[in-house]
C-alpha cells in the first residue's frame, strides 16, 4: 500500500511541476514491475530528463492464454497531452490476451508537454520502436514475428495509422541518435485496427481538434502546413497499405466522425482491404463498449476479422465475454 502511495505521490508531483494532467500511477513507469518493459535501455531520443511519469516511453505486457500466436500494440487516446481512459488499456488488453489469446502490448508513449516537449515526432518515434521492439523480441515473448498487429483508440488511432502508414521513415529522427538491433528490425505491422480515430491534421476537412493542436504544437506557416498534410491519413493511404478494420459511431461528440468518412474513402480509392463500421450510436472513449448499443459490437467483429484475415485461428476463440 505505501509503494501505491508513494507513485501517486510521485505521479501528484509531477503533474503540479510540468503543468500537465497525468492520469496517475498506473502510467509511470516502475522499474520493480516485470511485466513493464523500457522502449530504451537508456534516456529515450529527445528526452528531456528521466521522470518515470514523463520521460520513460514502455510497454506493459499482457501473456497471451496460450504463447505461441501473434501479437498486438495497443495503443490508447488522450488527445496527445494525457493518457485519461484507463477503458482503453487494461480491458481491451485483457480481452485482446485471454478471449483472442494475442499477446498484448499497451504502449505509454511520451505525451507532449505545456513547452511542446515531446511533440511531433517524438510519440511516433516510440510508437516505431515499440514495434520493433515487439518483432526483435518475439522469440523471447513467444510471439510469431510475422502476425504483429496495430490497435489504436482516438488520439492513439492516429499514432497507429500514421506508423502504417509510413513504416519505413524515421520521422527526423536525430543523425547522430545511436542505432541498435531493435532499430534495424522491421517497423510495419501485419494489420491496422482503429477505434473511433484520429485520421486528419487538416483543420479544414475536420475542424479543430486537441490533438491536432498538441502535436504540432509551436509549428508554423510552411512546416506546419506540410506537417498537417503528411499527418493527415486520408491523405496518404497507398495500394501498399496493410489491411484495415475501423468501427465509429457517427453521432460521436469528441471527434468528428467525418475522420473515419474519410480514411474509409481513401481506403477504398486505393483498393486497400477494410472493414469499417460506421454505428449510428456510440460513446468516444467507451474502450470495449460494454451495454452500449450498437457499438458493443465491435469487439465480436473484429474477432471475426481476425479470422478472416487469418490472423487467429477460429477455433481459438475462447470464452466469450
Amino acid at each position: 500500500m505505501f509503494k501505491t502511495m508513494l507513485r501517486a505521490g510521485l505521479a501528484l508531483v509531477a503533474m503540479l511541476v510540468h503543468g500537465t494532467a497525468w492520469a496517475g500511477a498506473d502510467n509511470c513507469y516502475d522499474a520493480a514491475d516485470a511485466a513493464q518493459v523500457r522502449l530504451w535501455d537508456g534516456a529515450a531520443p529527445g528526452a528531456v530528463g528521466a521522470d518515470p511519469c514523463r520521460d520513460i516511453p514502455y510497454l506493459r505486457v499482457f501473456p497471451a492464454a496460450r504463447p505461441g500466436g501473434g501479437a498486438i500494440l495497443l495503443i490508447p487516446g488522450g488527445g496527445y497531452d494525457r493518457l485519461t481512459d484507463a477503458k482503453e488499456q487494461a480491458p481491451v488488453a485483457e480481452y485482446f490476451s485471454r478471449q483472442l489469446n494475442l499477446t498484448t502490448f499497451v504502449l505509454y508513449y511520451r505525451l507532449v508537454q505545456s513547452d511542446g516537449s515531446y511533440r511531433y515526432p517524438v510519440p511516433m518515434w516510440d510508437g516505431q520502436r515499440a514495434l520493433k521492439l515487439i518483432r526483435h523480441r518475439a522469440a523471447e515473448w513467444r510471439v510469431d514475428p510475422s502476425r504483429i498487429a496495430l490497435f489504436g483508440f482516438s488520439a492513439g488511432g492516429h499514432l497507429a495509422s500514421t506508423l502504417a502508414l509510413h513504416p519505413r521513415d524515421d520521422f527526423g529522427r536525430p543523425r547522430d541518435a545511436a542505432v541498435d538491433a531493435i532499430d534495424r528490425s522491421d517497423g510495419c505491422p501485419d494489420l491496422l485496427g482503429l477505434g473511433y480515430p484520429v485520421i486528419s491534421m487538416d483543420p479544414a476537412q475536420t475542424g479543430a481538434s486537441s490533438s491536432h493542436n498538441h502535436l504540432l504544437h509551436g509549428y508554423r506557416g510552411a512546416e506546419l502546413a506540410r506537417l498537417e498534410d503528411y499527418l493527415s491519413g486520408q491523405k496518404q493511404v497507398g495500394a501498399g497499405m496493410v489491411p484495415v478494420f475501423l468501427f465509429e459511431s457517427l453521432d460521436d461528440a469528441r471527434i468528428s466522425a467525418q475522420n473515419s468518412v474519410l480514411f474509409a474513402q481513401a481506403l477504398q480509392a486505393a483498393g486497400v482491404p477494410a472493414d469499417v463500421h460506421l454505428f449510428a450510436h456510440g460513446v468516444h472513449g467507451a474502450g470495449l463498449a460494454t451495454h452500449i448499443p450498437q457499438e458493443q459490437a465491435w469487439p465480436e467483429l473484429f474477432h471475426q476479422w481476425l479470422i478472416a484475415q487469418h490472423f487467429v485461428p477460429a477455433q481459438a476463440d475462447g470464452p466469450r465475454r
